[in-house]
């Protein structure tokens, strides 16, 4: 089932490799299809990975088709989909960047124009619990509130789109911010958007994340 959606879950999954986002079988992705979720499997190399080695489960975590454990990370994905009807998909990088900040627990500021209409405005982080615990996903859960992107305290990032396509462009967007405002704080001090511009932005964030 969902054959379609398992080979562009692993095109996205490859994609992360040769953008140097993970390395090996770190990180993971999914789909959401109705009730469905189609999820990459645990501790499965994506460079030697099949599309029928993708599990599906439902939104409880039982698993309804695939012969491997489904990603640690499952309770994050289910809980971001239990929470935001809007997201259909999700990218969980380990990229450079965004790992940096993340280790910092440092917030990624309003300072680049994409960022809000995009993700919604500062990216947050969300307080630290042990990969594949559902306290992270709860965590994750609340610092998305009103954003598609999250960083997670020494661990990596998130982001969710329409598609599993725009969630990979939000990952994108957000390793490349934070790669820029990690570079600018080298040279001085970054100058963050004025307050009315974040608004404006904002609102147009709001507005796309229901089309």
């Amino acid at each position: 089932m969902y054959e379609e959606e398992k080979k562009r879950l692993l095109d996205t999954c490859i994609e992360m490799i040769n953008l140097e986002m993970v390395i090996g079988s770190s990180g993971n992705a999914s789909i959401r299809i109705g009730e469905h979720v189609v999820l990459t499997p645990s501790s499965v190399h994506y460079v030697t990975m099949a599309p029928d080695e993708m599990m599906v489960v439902d939104l409880e975590g039982e698993t309804i088709e695939g012969e491997r454990n489904p990603s640690v990370e499952k309770h994050m994905h289910l809980g971001v989909y239990k929470a935001r009807e809007e997201a259909k998909a999700i990218v969980h990088s380990h990229s450079i960047f965004a790992s940096a900040l993340a280790v910092l627990r440092r917030p990624l500021p309003t300072v680049i124009d994409e960022v809000v209409p995009k993700l919604g405005g500062e990216i947050r982080v969300a307080e630290y619990a042990m990969s594949g615990t559902k306290d992270l996903a709860n965590h994750v859960v609340e610092a998305l509130d009103m954003r598609s992107g999250v960083l997670l305290a020494n661990h990596g990032s998130l982001c969710f789109g329409k598609s599993i396509e725009e969630a990979l462009l939000n990952s994108i967007l957000l390793e490349r911010s934070c790669k820029i405002y990690l570079m600018a704080l080298q040279a001085g001090t970054p100058i963050e958007l004025p307050e009315e511009v974040v608004e404006d932005e904002a609102d147009i964030w709001d507005m796309m994340r229901s089309y």
